[in-house]
């Protein structure tokens, strides 16, 4: 059927997620692989490597190129090997933050929108994961975007049993309210919003909160940072997870009292779609695709750099029961009109106009 690129695939990575679930609806139809430059343990055993490309079993249709940060080789195989494309765009974080932690990111985010604007004659299908990554695309001169959020599963933490033992962590942190942060620990996140926000929260108004802040730590420098961050700003048993498995995260989001994420920039925003799935109200900064993300399912935090701003919405979401009921029930809502089930024909729809007619396996 079709065959897929990612730049990197990871385990609980949002972007090897939507190629994944992708690549099982297609699987209907046909052989379908996922390959990328990076593989992380974990995914090694479903993703194929980079050097793999060049005998995919669909090379007579467009494969299948998501992209989120420029790659040298990546780009250098796309320009030998594929003349049609279909592009799903993630969108590019901004390269400054990146210029103190890791410089090489820097580079490749900021080459990455020039290898796009390079490889737009090649694109046959151009798919973006919300109205603010599309308007992007267009300022690189594609046309014709369709608008398809990225296919979340909003009932994939429903289908399995809270960690036990995360469960039990979360007993002995206290009797009070959980503040859930889940992003990986990239310096465009900027979590430090959320530890400043979370340690007034502590001082004026709930002694006993807790911060679990859930996320793969990529660089340590920038780890190192906001642990001394948390330290200067009087944060109290600030509690770092890494990475989780996905029962461990229901255990969390079963125990959070709400979800905070103040990232400066996002393309879609998917652990805030998970958190309003399973009832846990979000408030979110109002930057790049979040408010069309969550729109009226949640609190949009206009200066996510005021932690006394913050720290009053958060204490107002979790005391207020009428506030808490109305958030619930949008967010509850808002997650199915964005869940798989909706946004997943549509891609493949439009990737099957691409291939012509085609007959499933096994049919008659």
């Amino acid at each position: 059927m079709f065959d897929q690129l990612v730049v990197g695939a990871a385990p609980g990575d949002a972007i090897t997620r939507n190629a994944l679930v992708i690549r099982e609806a297609l699987s209907v139809l046909g052989p379908s692989e996922l390959y990328a430059n990076v593989i992380e343990p974990g995914v090694d055993h479903i993703v194929r490597p980079l050097g793999e490309l060049a005998r995919r079993p669909n090379r007579a249709r467009p494969l299948v190129f998501h992209a989120s940060i420029g790659c040298w080789p990546v780009f250098r195989e796309l320009q030998a090997l594929e003349p049609r494309l279909a592009l799903v765009y993630h969108n590019f974080s901004p390269a400054e933050p990146f210029a103190r932690f890791a410089p090489e990111v820097a580079d490749d985010l900021i080459r990455g929108r020039w290898e796009l604007a390079r490889l737009r004659d090649r694109v046959e299908l151009a798919v973006a994961d919300s109205a603010y990554n599309a308007a992007e695309l267009d300022e690189l001169g594609y046309t014709d975007i369709r608008v398809v959020a990225p296919t979340p599963d909003v009932d994939r933490l429903d289908r399995v049993v809270p960690d036990p033992a995360m469960l039990r962590r979360l007993t002995g942190w206290g009797p009070g309210p959980v503040v859930l942060c889940v992003a990986q620990m990239l310096p465009h996140k900027r979590i430090e919003r959320v530890l400043a926000a979370v340690a007034v929260l502590q001082q004026e108004y709930l002694p006993s909160a807790r911060l679990a802040l859930v996320g793969v730590e990529r660089f340590g420098d920038y780890s190192r940072a906001l642990r001394s961050f948390a330290r200067s700003v009087g944060l109290a048993d600030l509690q770092p997870l890494g990475r989780v498995t996905d029962e461990e995260l229901a255990a969390l989001y079963l125990r959070a009292g709400v979800f905070c994420t103040l990232s400066e920039h996002e393309g879609f925003c998917v652990p805030a779609v998970e958190a309003m799935a399973l009832g846990v109200p979000v408030v979110a900064s109002a930057r790049a695709a979040i408010p069309d993300t969550v729109r009226d399912a949640g609190v949009l935090v206009d200066d996510p750099d005021d932690p006394v701003l913050v720290a009053g919405i958060l204490h107002h979401v979790l005391t207020d029961p009428t506030t808490r009921h109305v958030m619930v029930g949008r967010g509850v809502s808002r997650a199915r009109e964005l869940s798989a089930d909706r946004s997943l024909p549509r891609v493949v729809d439009a990737l099957l106009e691409l291939a012509g007619p085609v007959e499933q396996v096994g049919a008659s």
